[in-house]
């Protein structure tokens, strides 16, 4: 039986990944420090799991929410996000899963502390068992991984959510910019690591090709200064013209960079341009915790 603490819980986004849900199941039952902690599960129209995936699910999820149709990672993740019962929201995908046994203790007790502190964001490693870390001090970063965060539930209320327009990919830091524009801020904290396996395909490589370049050059027009925003769209194009010499799909990351400006221009209405002092600022630090 799960202790249920109202306080904190763990929220998990999921669409078509039955193995990898069960295998994080199975380690946040193992763990006691994590078990306690009631899972909240959002499920995006999956249609190709079997009858024993959501069997699993009932069994241990404290709630699960199914979509009737796909409504894309950001959506999904407001929906999931606005209707978990929780002050502290720890964000997880289906493929990630924590890795230090008190880290989760650790993070709510630093965002009581911290009451400007909207989101932690967490270190990803790339196993169960990663290298010690030397510095384990919190310190400002820009943005996170939304399968590795705490999330401070009433400001990201406070804020309107994840911009749902996105659909899919890049819809955490163009959230955090809109965060710290509001006064609040976003921390690393290396004391909680995610392990995140990062399970994807074809498919999955060809969609981010398109919703990544599209969503980053759609944020600038949101977000970035006007004297900026040239210099940071020429600087993006160039970046993903060297990616597509690994990915080998230069023609969908062009198609995103041409809508991400398209989009950009048919949304100027709802521009927020950060002051630029505080967009100089934001550029010096991490992207998210290292």
């Amino acid at each position: 039986m799960i202790d249920v603490n109202q306080k904190a819980g763990i929220v998990i986004t999921t669409r078509n990944r039955e193995q990898d849900l069960k295998k994080l199941f199975f380690h946040l039952q193992e763990n006691k420090s994590w078990a306690k902690y009631p899972v909240w599960v959002h499920d995006d129209a999956s249609n190709t799991v079997s009858e024993d995936y959501w069997q699993t699910i009932s069994n241990y999820a404290y709630c699960l929410i199914r979509n009737p149709r796909n409504y894309g990672a950001a959506l999904n993740r407001n929906i999931s996000n606005c209707s978990a019962p929780f002050d502290y929201i720890f964000s997880l995908d289906d493929d990630s899963c924590f890795v230090d046994e008190i880290g989760l203790e650790l993070a709510i007790k630093y965002m009581d502390d911290n009451p400007k502190v909207a989101v932690l964001s967490f270190p990803v490693v790339d196993s169960f068992n990663p290298k010690k870390i030397q510095d384990t001090s919190p310190y400002p970063c820009l943005s996170y991984m939304a399968c590795a965060a705490l999330i401070r539930k009433n400001i990201f209320m406070e804020m309107g959510g994840y911009y749902s327009k996105f659909f899919y990919y890049g819809e955490e830091p163009e959230l955090c910019l809109r965060i710290w524009n509001a006064g609040y801020e976003v921390h690393a904290f290396p004391l909680c690591r995610v392990y995140h396996w990062a399970s994807s395909n074809e498919l999955d490589s060809r969609v981010k090709g398109f919703y990544g370049p599209r969503n980053r050059i759609w944020t600038h027009f949101l977000h970035t200064p006007i004297s900026f925003i040239m210099p940071e769209i020429i600087k993006a194009f160039g970046s993903y013209i060297k990616l597509s010499m690994k990915t080998k799909i230069p023609m969908i990351h062009l198609k995103g960079l041409i809508f991400g400006i398209k989009m950009g221009i048919l949304t100027l209405n709802e521009r927020q341009a950060l002051p630029i002092l505080l967009f100089r600022y934001l550029k010096s630090l991490p992207i998210s915790a290292n």
